[in-house]
């Protein structure tokens, strides 16, 4: 394994056959924004790479984590038991402490043998949903009833679909505003900022699109592309876009733009059921009907066993994060 630089690892996986949304440019952009010395970039082998990535380093004290959302194959060949074992085990040899890995590609059972066998374990609690939906493009899209009714609904109020091809910073100042209006409406906390929108999208692996009423943008969504296949990422809404039921209009519009344009697959990303109280989310992408996909998931290691249930802790008492 080899540590490299920002420049060497896009140069040397721009052509692999498969990259994770979590690996895009856009991504690592979004992030550098918050400082570039806490990202690093792995390759297995610099003159004959078939497996790369990035992670972010976190710190508690004197204790050094690397955190890894999947990783770069050159080919689907590539993706082998002791390809990525040998990838994982020289991983915990570099000098950190906790390795934390989380792979949104689907279950592989060879995945979890090479974690294994490389010495990483499931950690304590889970904190991201180990499942996803796949729409498949190639047919007609079908909704369930609920959906039906909703995107009759929609097409009442002449609303007008907008994705965006020429990324301005002033569409990233309107998505943000949405945003922070659901996000008041939701309590969740403005976490995210027009700069980091425009990282993302204008990096070319992200897209933004919009949906306006009586030409003011009231709803927002950000996909994935990569080849055939896209994905959700953020979707908002403002308070107006809820009583005009936006939200379908813009899923069905977009799902049409995305097929017209060649996409095969759509991925609803987040597909997280819950109690009643909080399962709107849930409702709404679920009433897409598709295929459901179990994915490779979390996996972990710690330098010291100690540090299994100290994470735990700090994830669900210090970070505030949601087991699911």
């Amino acid at each position: 394994m080899e540590i490299i630089d920002k420049t060497t690892f896009f140069n040397l996986t721009k052509n692999f056959e498969i990259i994770p949304y979590t690996q895009f440019r856009g991504i690592y952009e979004f992030h550098a924004l918050s400082g570039t010395n806490k990202i690093k970039f792995f390759i297995n082998n610099k003159e004959n790479p078939t497996i790369a990535c990035f992670g972010h380093e976190k710190s508690f004290g004197l204790i050094k984590m690397i955190l890894i959302e999947g990783e770069c194959y050159l080919a689907s060949k590539d993706i082998t038991t002791n390809n990525i074992k040998t990838f994982y085990t020289e991983l915990t040899l570099i000098g950190y402490d906790i390795i934390e890995v989380c792979s949104n590609a689907p279950f592989d059972f060879n995945y979890e043998t090479a974690l294994r066998q490389g010495g990483y374990l499931r950690p304590v609690g889970q904190f991201t949903m180990p499942v996803t939906k796949i729409i498949d493009l190639t047919t007609d899209v079908s909704y369930t009833k609920n959906w039906h009714q909703n995107i009759k609904k929609a097409n009442k109020f002449d609303l007008v679909f907008e994705p965006v091809n020429d990324l301005q910073l002033s569409d990233c100042e309107s998505f943000i505003s949405i945003y922070h209006e659901m996000s008041d409406r939701k309590s969740l906390g403005n976490s995210l900022t027009v700069e980091q929108i425009y990282a993302l999208c204008k990096a070319g692996d992200f897209k933004l699109f919009f949906v306006l009423f009586n030409n003011k943008r009231i709803t927002a969504t950000i996909i994935h592309e990569r080849k055939t296949h896209a994905g959700s990422l953020y979707a908002t809404t403002n308070n107006e876009a809820l009583k005009l039921s936006a939200s379908f209009f813009m899923y069905s519009q977009l799902l049409e733009y995305l097929k017209q344009h060649g996409f095969e697959s759509f991925d609803m990303e987040k597909l997280i059921p819950s109690t009643k109280a909080v399962n709107s989310v849930f409702l709404f992408k679920n009433g897409i009907n598709g295929t459901f996909l179990q994915l490779n998931g979390e996996w972990s290691w710690y330098k010291k066993q100690y540090y299994r249930p100290l994470m735990y802790f700090v994830k669900k008492y210090l970070m505030k994060k949601k087991e699911l």
